[in-house]
């Protein structure tokens, strides 16, 4: 029996494709990139806390050590109001150094007293290095995803363990500069494993993941913390003494106990051991803040778990 080949109609033939030829698609398909208005913009580009900060010049924007500068730079090579930039009536940022102790630099050069900025300029204050740019908003949306790998952990959404040791190093020498007290948390989950084990490790990730968006809402303003590693965390309170940490701690205790957490409708009931101590009364140093934050946890777990120590 023989078959014969059908002919298909002219309208039916399909077109042959060179494997090797780029296909190009319609214009009416093809993204338009949507119209962006450039904006004065400033970005650390080296600094041992601070890489990856960023933000607009909306209006006079102050950089300086002092926490209610526009810019806060974690830096004590840098004034407490360092210098000032301010947008000028014809469209152009102006730079004034503000009488700072080691004085600003625009790529290299000593700032006499005022400087017109321009796109790609350099500033130097102490050894913090920050880029003035005229910036779309992708290049915005660019230098924020690099900002949040840098210093966000993904998890918790808390800085990033390399971020929180330098705020805390720097935290420890303004409090020993200040004769301030400066108290430290070191916390760890109990019932995790189980968690894990149970359940299986997304469920652990979840309770992990809410506990620190947990302890970010309860410190507010009060400090910073981090995730140690693990389901362990961490946390600096500037301007605290033993008692009002342990009172701090406490709150963090009772609130992640009555969090009622859950997932996919099953309920998680982690709790946490914290331990506190204390500079100076813990020690001058950090590593024997730590060393000392770190066995007060240990004696919070000998002790049944679940419970500030100090």
């Amino acid at each position: 029996m023989s078959f014969a080949r059908k002919e298909l109609p002219q309208t039916e033939k399909s077109e042959s494709v060179n494997i090797g030829q780029t296909l190009r698609m319609d214009d009416p398909v093809a993204p338009t990139p949507p119209q962006s208005t450039t904006k004065a913009f400033l970005n650390v580009i080296r600094s041992r806390a601070d890489l990856g900060v960023h933000a607009f010049i909306d209006g006079p924007t102050i950089l300086g050590r002092d926490p209610a500068c526009t810019i806060p730079l974690h830096d004590f090579g840098v004034s407490r109001h360092h210098a000032i930039i301010t947008p000028a009536a014809d469209g152009s940022y102006v730079l004034k150094d503000m009488g700072s102790t080691n004085g600003t630099r625009i790529n290299g050069a000593p700032v006499p007293d005022t400087h017109v900025l321009r796109d790609g300029d350099k500033i130097v204050a102490g050894d913090t290095v920050l880029r003035f740019a005229l910036a779309d908003e992708m290049d915005v949306d660019f230098h924020s995803e690099v900002a949040a790998l840098v210093s966000t952990d993904p998890l918790t959404g808390l800085p990033s363990k390399r971020r929180f040791d330098e705020s805390l190093e720097f935290s420890l020498q303004a409090a020993r500069h200040q004769g301030s007290p400066l108290a430290l948390l070191m916390m760890d989950m109990d019932g995790v494993k189980q968690i894990n084990d149970t359940h299986g490790h997304l469920f652990g990730a979840h309770v992990i993941g809410e506990t620190g968006r947990l302890i970010a809402r309860t410190l507010g303003s009060s400090g910073e913390a981090c995730r140690f590693g693990g389901d362990e965390f961490s946390a600096f309170l500037p301007g605290h003494d033993l008692v009002a940490a342990c009172e701090l701690g406490e709150q963090i205790r009772q609130t992640l106990e009555s969090a009622g957490l859950q997932k996919d409708g099953i309920p998680l009931q982690p709790t946490i051991s914290i331990g506190v101590a204390c500079f100076p009364d813990a020690g001058d140093d950090l590593l024997q803040l730590v060393a000392n934050a770190d066995k007060a946890l240990y004696r919070a777990k000998e002790q049944g778990k679940n419970r500030v120590a100090r």
